[in-house]
Formats: structure tokens, C-alpha cells, sequence
């Protein structure tokens, strides 16, 4: 976990330097926006990996691929949706969250059968929170707003209500939580960047109309100062 966590620094800190080095806003926002996937992105690599080959070790064999196909194909429809239809995506997330959050409460009232469910089942909510984000993350590539807002809900929330009940199983949880909780971060940031854009380019239009009918009746009214002297 060092290393993912060495390498998401190493993403922070160059995010930083190109965008205090670059001055347009949109080009700003499409850095951040880039680097919250990309963030998510190694995250999602470095977990999954660390869960398929734990996965392998203990139980193996038929047994330890229909558990990772059990988190795999659901990954892989929940990023279907995201990218070719956002608009039912989102809703579909904020129920999926909300359940997780539900989860959460569960295991706050009651930790230790959760926690003897995971010893036999395995680590399942920080699974769970890690498809989720990963989806959301593609997600906030068509919908950058919604997608942060989603994941700092899903990177703070179940992590809180969860530590209320026992701190079993936290660590693992907070882990997964962290990145969606950075990258949530990154994307409003990006869309407060874009949004502000769009709100200067119309004032940006409007005072080079403003500029352009200026010299126009300047130059008028100059014309008509010249005429009456040339007659």
C-alpha cells in the first residue's frame, strides 16, 4: 500500500506544479480533472491487483475466480453505464452509495458479526467501496461536478459512520476511502475551474463588443468633425 500511496504523492505534487503554472482556467480544470482519474486510476490498479492475487493465494483455484468475477463484471457494467449513459449513472450511484452508507450503519450496530462475516468472506465493504469509486471516478470524466460531490460522500461517510461502531476492519477501509476522498476533491475543483470559465468568457465578449462599439462611434463622430471642414 506504500507504494500506491508514494505514487499518488508523486500525482499530487506534479498536479500542483502545472497548475500553478498555467493560467488559463480551462486548461487548469482539464489538469485536475485528468489528475483525479488519474489518481483513481492507480488506485484501482494497485487494489485490484493486491485483491486478485490475495484472492489466488487463499483460496485459489475455481473458487478464488468466481470471487474476483464476483467484483470484476459488476466493475466492469457499473463503467459501461458511466460512460455511455451518465445521466441514469448518476442516479444509479447515489442509490448504490446510499446502500453502502446503509451497510455502514449495520456494521456500527453490529461489529462483530460483520466482523466474523469479512474473516470468512473477506474484506467485502472495502470491495464494494472500491467498484463503486472506480465506476464514479470514469464517471467524472462525463459529469465532473456530480462525480466529485459522489465521491466525497462514498470517500467520507461510510469510513465515519463505520468507526462509530468498532475499528475493525478500518484501516482497510480508509485506505479505499482516501483516494475517492482526493479525487472528489480534484473534480469540484476542476468544475469550480471550468465553471468560472464560462462565466468570463460571456464578459470577456461582452467588453470587446463594449471596446468595438466605442471605436465605432469614435470614429463616427470623428468623420463627422472632418466632413463639415472639407465643404
Amino acid at each position: 500500500m506504500r507504494a500506491w500511496l508514494s505514487v499518488v504523492a508523486v500525482i499530487l505534487i506534479l498536479a500542483v506544479v502545472l497548475v500553478v503554472r498555467q493560467r488559463d482556467p480551462v486548461k487548469r480544470a482539464r489538469i485536475l480533472k485528468r489528475v483525479g482519474f488519474g489518481v483513481m486510476a492507480v488506485v484501482t490498479a494497485f487494489f485490484g491487483l493486491f485483491v486478485v492475487g490475495e484472492t489466488f493465494t487463499d483460496p485459489g483455484g475455481w473458487t478464488a475466480l468466481g470471487l474476483v468475477a464476483a467484483w470484476a463484471l459488476p466493475l466492469m457494467i457499473l463503467a459501461a453505464v458511466a460512460w455511455y449513459r451518465p445521466d441514469r449513472a448518476v442516479r444509479l450511484f447515489a442509490v448504490l452509495i446510499a446502500a453502502v452508507i446503509g451497510v455502514s450503519v449495520w456494521f456500527a450496530m453490529d461489529p462483530e458479526g460483520w466482523r466474523a462475516f469479512e474473516d470468512r468472506h473477506g474484506p467485502i465493504r472495502a470491495i464494494i467501496s472500491f467498484v463503486l469509486a472506480a465506476a464514479v471516478a470514469l464517471l467524472g470524466l462525463k459529469r465532473t461536478a456530480v462525480a466529485g460531490v459522489l465521491l466525497l460522500v462514498l470517500g467520507v461517510v461510510p469510513v465515519v459512520v463505520s468507526s462509530l461502531g468498532s475499528p475493525l476492519g478500518f484501516a482497510s477501509l480508509a485506505v479505499v476511502s482516501s483516494a475517492p476522498f482526493i479525487a472528489g476533491i480534484l473534480y469540484l475543483w476542476s468544475a469550480a475551474l471550468a465553471g468560472r470559465s464560462v462565466l468570463e468568457v460571456p464578459q470577456e465578449h461582452q467588453r470587446h463588443h463594449l471596446s468595438h462599439k466605442r471605436r465605432r462611434v469614435h470614429q463616427s463622430r470623428h468623420a463627422d468633425g472632418v466632413t463639415p471642414q472639407a465643404g
